[in-house]
């Protein structure tokens, strides 16, 4: 069998260690076997095979000889590293030395190769129990570290290749079923990895909608909670990170099918979809269904909703009356001081709705929330005009009339027809057909009418007030934002922040505009902190603290890590790091998103401080997350990937 390690690495000691700390590891690795469950001849066979390595790298001639033949095998095959044949005999220490040495999935194809025929051992022999027991270790160690490289579906298969063979096998059960559980937390993150491919990726992204719908049902639908290992906090912020990754009709889709089932909040997101479809695309069919859906939902509150969607379908004193039924006195202020006019205040908050909760939630929409250039189009006028005409002469009920002046006698089947062909006078002059010049006026009213900051946070919080109470939080108030998953944090924020009611800014107390720290300073002056506190730790400093007050738990974990396995061979690290641009790509009051440059080198160097290891100066190209539970706190660096 041929093993892809060298002695070193077998070993596990570096290159440039000497004869004694070659014999004091090789007693430590002897001292801390793998793990129970392996056989005396597997553990006999691991032990052989360190003290082969031992010593030959004990030995000054044998070793200066090996480094020589392995340094004139590099040099002739570019890319080819040494390897170690061993006996077969010495196979099953051979893959339990391989996994230990960080190669897990090579551990597990071979221990895969050696219980397939011919090979396959004898059953019930110790050799199969050790290759079975083997094989399920690597496979979690595996399926670890893909998932913490955020690898999620090549993580899942390898977890699903070792589930089948130990079921194959009938061997390891306890063991099998911790994969299956492992399998099954993989199953979120299964779903963003899956969806975030690009939207060319057809059958992979039909089958991250297919897994999306059986964590939907594991859940019992989007208002269950069956599934205890996924609490409903974390199951919402995962959805509404989900969703910027699925196109408008993806979302239409998977909505309109949970509706059908009975889902209250599928019905609202439905709405929310076809809206945003209707609105982009210039369908005004799509918003009409819309709004049919919402209609249903009148006890939980979506009058401001129903007076954007009667806006954007012309009916003009519908959506004046829905906006008046749905307003607290807040509002009402609030939509007062955009214009005399009550058109301007719906028109106003329509254009906030459709920008923050309604076409900034799908991966294919990059639309503009342009009122007048949405009336400006001859498929919309045309729809306007046709509604029109068809509610005046009783074709179609009249929306919600404000008084019994409004109802019009319905014509005969023949006066509607000719009525139809051949529209009076009067009809052509209705307030609806000029809607575009009420439009306009309302824009003038918003432009000319500047939002302070605290205006447009009470229309901000006050505009997802409705929302609050349904979407994915139907019937419960939050106390605080619900918690995310690490590794949701690297994705696209939501567009908007869900304020409840009772978290509304106050105006009053709002900072003024000029006093307000600037998110992006700040935010860099976390960084450049981080970087320092990152760089004094990695060359034995004892700045744990400072990190923890930066950065996520998970960040700080891997730094303190990374200096425990120096330390532990007497090494430390020299870094520089300093930031050569940052760029904001997205922010929002508690999420903020920056793509840094930065100057970096790195040297190791030994106790006494001498650098075993030096590296030129490189450019690295990242993505920095940054969050803050609330506003008013500090900036925290949540996780960063690399923008290549």
């Amino acid at each position: 069998m041929e093993l892809p390690l060298d002695h070193f690495r077998l070993l596990g000691v570096s290159p440039v260690v000497a004869s004694d700390g070659v014999l004091r590891t090789l007693q430590q690795r002897l001292d801390r076997p793998p793990g129970p469950g392996f056989s005396q001849e597997g553990l006999t066979a691991r032990a052989e095979l360190l003290e082969l390595s031992a010593n030959l790298l004990a030995d000054e001639e044998r070793r200066q000889n090996y480094e020589r033949l392995v340094t004139e095998q590099t040099n002739e095959s570019a890319g080819i590293f040494p390897a170690l044949d061993i006996p077969s005999n010495l196979e099953v220490g051979g893959l339990i030395l391989l996994m230990e040495s960080g190669q897990a999935i090579e551990a597990f194809e071979g221990a895969r190769k050696a219980l397939q025929p011919p090979q396959a051992p004898a059953l019930g022999s110790s050799r199969e129990l050790d290759l079975s027991l083997l094989a399920a270790l690597a496979c979690q160690q595996g399926g670890s570290e893909r998932k913490h490289e955020r690898h999620y579906e090549t993580a899942a298969l390898l977890l699903q290749q070792g589930i089948q063979l130990l079921q194959r096998m009938g061997q390891q059960l306890e063991r099998r079923l911790a994969l299956e559980a492992d399998l099954q937390a993989l199953l979120p993150y299964r779903v963003l990895d899956l969806l975030s491919r690009p939207l060319t990726e057809i059958p992979q992204r039909e089958l991250g909608l297919q897994l999306l719908q059986e964590l939907i049902n594991r859940r019992g639908g989007l208002d269950g909670e069956l599934d205890p290992s996924f609490s409903q906090e974390a199951f919402q912020a995962f959805f509404q990170q989900i969703r910027n990754f699925l196109t408008v009709q993806e979302q239409i889709d998977l909505f309109l099918k949970m509706a059908e089932a009975g889902s209250v909040t599928a019905d609202f997101l439905s709405a929310y979809a076809l809206t945003a479809s209707g609105f982009a695309q210039r369908k005004p069919e799509r918003i009409e269904a819309a709004l049919e859906r919402l209609k249903t939902l009148h006890e939980v509150g979506v009058e401001p909703e129903i007076a954007c969607l009667q806006l954007l379908l012309g009916n003009t004193k519908a959506a004046e009356l829905h906006f008046q039924r749905g307003s607290d006195p807040e509002l009402e202020h609030w939509a007062k001081e955009q214009g005399d006019d009550p058109l301007a205040g719906v028109c106003a908050y329509c254009r906030d709705w459709l920008e923050r909760q309604v076409l900034a939630c799908y991966r294919d929409l990059e639309a503009d929330p342009d009122l007048e250039a949405y009336f400006a189009d001859r498929d919309v006028q045309a729809y306007v005009e046709r509604s029109d005409r068809r509610r005046l002469h009783g074709l179609e009920p009249q929306h919600e009339p404000i008084t019994n002046f409004e109802f019009i006698p319905t014509p005969s089947a023949d006066e509607l027809e000719e009525l139809l062909d051949n529209p009076a006078a009067e009809i052509q002059q209705l307030p609806q057909l000029n809607l575009q010049e009420r439009v306009q006026q309302a824009k003038t009213w918003w432009e000319t009418r500047r939002w302070s900051r605290n205006q447009r946070w009470l229309a901000i919080g006050l505009a997802m007030v409705a929302t609050s109470a349904i979407g994915l939080n139907l019937g419960r108030k939050q106390e605080q934002a619900p918690v995310i998953p690490q590794e949701a944090l690297l994705l696209p924020p939501p567009p908007v922040a869900v304020l409840p009611s009772e978290q509304l800014p106050n105006p009053e107390k709002l900072p003024s505009p000029e006093k307000s720290p600037n998110p992006e300073q700040a935010t860099r002056e976390v960084l450049e902190q981080w970087l320092k506190a990152k760089a004094d730790l990695l060359a034995g400093g004892n700045d744990q603290a400072t990190l923890s007050k930066l950065a996520s738990a998970k960040l700080v974990n891997n730094v303190v890590d990374n200096r425990a396995a120096d330390a532990s061979q007497g090494l430390s690290q020299r870094v520089s790091a300093k930031i050569e641009k940052f760029n904001v790509v997205s922010n929002s009051p508690i999420r903020l998103e920056a793509q840094v440059e930065i100057l970096y080198s790195e040297d190791l160097l030994d106790a006494k401080g001498k650098a075993l290891k030096q590296d030129a100066a490189i450019t690295l190209n990242n993505t920095y997350v940054f969050v803050r539970p609330d506003p008013k706190q500090a900036w925290q660096l949540a996780d960063f990937r690399s923008s290549n």
